[in-house]
């Protein structure tokens, strides 16, 4: 089991997700890399008729069908204790055996009060800084030296404190865009969002287009964004924010101004 830091929440180690017929295979690598480095697991089971029966028998795994198809959202179906350590979980990515304990670490040397943590991050680009406008991603495969303050993060590396998941009612806004949903929730708390640092491949992606829930549709079949998506982005970059790309270890060094944001990719 992890060992934890001074300074780290007491609760439950609990790594959330939720998945779908189609995936069960990356469902089992997920639960052999996860489970042992963490007290529990809640997994929702959508469009399932009936948990398997070895992970149903499971007493560290919280199985969870429902009748309606969560989504993305399924991640947070359970509330968590306050003081637990949540991880949300997705089985399209490799996670290697000390990710639980180094993003403990990560989370613990930043301070977890005020702040939700995870590996790919998202920053808005306005324009006016001679840059392209629009989102720049830092892809969680990739390496980045430092953690940085991003604006939002995406919801399959999240980790955070229990008492900064949002409630399943809120996340249902948001069935298929938990980032912008997490994002927002974390906002309107005064959460600030981070980047952790890790080196380049130690998260693994599933690069196989074809597997099962990786494709995405045609350009001309994707559906406009739903009303609460499109606010709580606009809501998202209206926010005045003084962490925004900027490495922790300047922002602490600010005391909390507005430190110049690096341009270095990997976040020296």
């Amino acid at each position: 089991m992890t060992t934890r830091p001074a300074g780290a929440p007491q609760g439950k180690i609990v790594a959330q997700m939720v998945t779908t017929p189609e995936t069960e295979p990356r469902l089992r690598a997920t639960i052999a890399s996860i489970l042992p480095q963490v007290d529990r697991m809640v997994i929702v089971f959508n469009r399932y008729d009936e948990v398997p029966a070895d992970i149903l028998a499971n007493p560290a795994i919280e199985a969870i069908t429902t009748d309606a198809d969560t989504a993305d959202a399924g991640r947070f179906f359970l509330p968590p204790g306050a003081d637990d350590i949540v991880f949300l979980i997705d089985e399209r990515i490799g996670y290697p055996a000390d990710y639980v304990s180094r993003s403990i670490e990560q989370a613990t040397e930043i301070g977890w009060d005020g702040a939700v943590f995870g590996y790919k991050g998202l920053i808005h680009r306005s324009g006016e800084d001679g840059q392209p406008r629009g989102w720049r991603q830092l892809p969680y495969a990739d390496q980045l030296n430092r953690p940085r303050g991003v604006e939002m993060l995406g919801t399959g590396t999240v980790v955070a404190r229990g008492d900064a998941i949002p409630p399943i009612g809120f996340m249902l806004n948001y069935p298929q865009d938990p980032d912008v949903g997490f994002a927002l929730a974390s906002l309107r708390a005064g959460r600030r969002a981070w980047a952790l640092a890790r080196a380049d491949g130690w998260l693994r992606a599933d690069d196989d287009p074809d597997a099962p829930g990786n494709a995405p549709p045609p350009e001309d079949e994707r559906p406009e964004p739903p009303l609460p998506v499109v606010g709580g982005i606009h809501e998202i970059i209206g926010a005045e924010l003084d962490h925004v790309d900027v490495p922790h270890h300047r922002y602490v060094k600010a005391k909390g101004g507005r430190a110049r944001p690096a341009r270095n990719d990997k976040g020296a």
